[in-house]
């Protein structure tokens, strides 16, 4: 099910992908800060449909525009044996000090949020990894 928020009017397109980085200081007084600050923090979200409402906006240089949109599952790698679909997890820290590593990005995704609690939506495949550790890829929502 789509949700409704407010987007730039120029970033307003069927298919974009964002973070949500959470509400400004500057929103605070706004008197639609509702619907802007609605989604949740440091989450992936696409747009799936754009409205032809637009409102002044103190944030952006030009309006923004009303916009549908849906959660993006977080494609990362979990270490455990016991990964379920459907269950619910609480991401621990990781570190790793291999950057150039080919999946350093899988392990450590924009929008993570380490100490989050998130669903396993779908398990596949083992990572490689050069410390040894047991890796699954996952979607998390």
């Amino acid at each position: 099910m789509a949700e409704v928020t407010l987007i730039g009017e120029k970033l307003a397109k069927e298919g974009l992908e964002f973070v949500f980085g959470g509400c400004l200081s500057r929103c605070q007084g706004c008197e639609i800060k509702i619907s802007c600050c609605g989604l949740e923090k440091n989450r992936w979200y696409r747009i799936v449909g754009v409205r032809e409402n637009v409102h002044d906006c103190k944030v952006h240089s030009d309006k923004v525009k009303v916009v549908e949109v849906e959660t993006i599952p977080l494609r990362t790698s979990l270490q455990g044996t016991s990964l379920i679909e459907g269950s619910r997890v609480t991401l621990g820290e990781k570190k790793c000090d291999v950057l150039d590593c080919e999946n350093h990005r899988l392990c450590f995704p924009t929008g993570i949020e380490f100490g989050g609690k998130y669903h396993i939506e779908k398990v596949s495949g083992s990572v490689d990894c050069p410390k040894g550790y047991k890796l699954k890829e996952v979607l998390l929502v």
